[in-house]
């Protein structure tokens, strides 16, 4: 019996390998993430409802809040409330945003923007978004 290597039988040797291409370099490095007690702060938020953005507890939020990693679930919710955050901030100010998010709106049929994103429906808040932007009345 004939031992075969791997890659000779699909067909792939070392010596037939391409150099990969490299990509080019970034323009700008990139943005140094907001901590989580900063982003909390820009909102003007209470530890309380700002963990209901994650959603953690207030206890997990404190830990965070302290230095500890997040785990990679609540990590890519803080990536995704940050952008939420840039976003919101293009159509009111950045200072408004907190009181605006604990607020009923109508847009929301009469929920508060956070109540939305606790029901995990945070693409309303993303066309609402979208159509402030763009001046597309709803």
């Amino acid at each position: 019996m004939v031992a075969i290597d791997r890659k000779q039988a699909l067909g792939k040797n070392r010596a037939s390998k391409q150099p990969k291409a490299q990509r080019p370099p970034a323009s700008a490095p990139p943005a140094k993430p907001v901590s989580i007690v900063e982003m909390r702060h820009q909102l003007r938020m209470n530890q309380t409802v700002f963990a209901r953005l994650l959603p953690v507890s207030v206890r997990s939020l404190a830990t965070l809040e302290s230095g500890t990693p997040p785990t990679d679930v609540v990590a890519r919710r803080l990536v995704e409330l940050q952008r939420l955050i840039k976003a919101l901030s293009e159509v009111m100010t950045l200072e408004s945003i907190g009181a605006w998010l604990q607020i009923p709106n109508e847009a929301f049929d009469g929920l508060k923007p956070l109540e939305v994103i606790d029901r995990g429906e945070i693409d309303r808040l993303w066309s609402m978004i979208y159509e402030l932007r763009s001046g597309v009345p709803s």
